[in-house]
């Protein structure tokens, strides 16, 4: 099966259908989505801003814990409910740029947070560390900007 294949069978699916034709499917997996890029970014951004020297009376590995643990959650949130969006449209989205954009961005945060945490970054809270977290932010703002590009390019 080709791509365009596979995308077409996602859009055929009677699931996509549903979200589809109901008036409340797609605006709720959206405010879902929203809310869980929202919590994702905020729950980074505390932990990050710690890294940069912001509440330094909070230890870093507690921190870690409760917010890093938060940012799973809220990432798990926001990949279902963009799968569930994506279906609905998935041939046209998977040729926007915009989105493909957005994919490559999460690609590289991923990548970015792996390579953090396997080298120990939470512990060490060096110069890398820091610059993986200014790169952290960066990216997952440029995520929510690409996705919110999607509506308007």
């Amino acid at each position: 099966m080709t791509v365009d294949g596979a995308l077409a069978f996602l859009e055929s699916t009677a699931f996509a259908d549903a979200i589809r034709r109901s008036i409340w499917a797609y605006p709720a997996l959206e405010t879902i989505h929203i809310a869980g890029f929202g919590v994702l970014i905020g729950s980074l951004l505390v932990f990050e801003l710690r890294l940069f020297g912001l509440g330094r009376v909070i230890q870093a590995v507690p921190l870690a814990r409760l917010a890093l643990g938060m940012s799973v959650i809220a990432f798990t949130v926001a990949a279902t409910s963009g799968f569930l969006l994506f279906i609905s449209g998935a041939t046209e989205l998977a040729a926007h740029p915009a989105f493909r954009v957005k994919l490559v961005l999460i690609l590289i945060a991923g990548v970015n947070a792996i390579v953090f945490h396997a080298r120990g970054g939470v512990r060490r809270q060096d110069v890398a560390a820091r610059a993986q977290a200014a790169a952290s932010i960066v990216l997952w703002v440029s995520v929510l900007t690409s996705g919110r590009l999607i509506a308007y390019l």
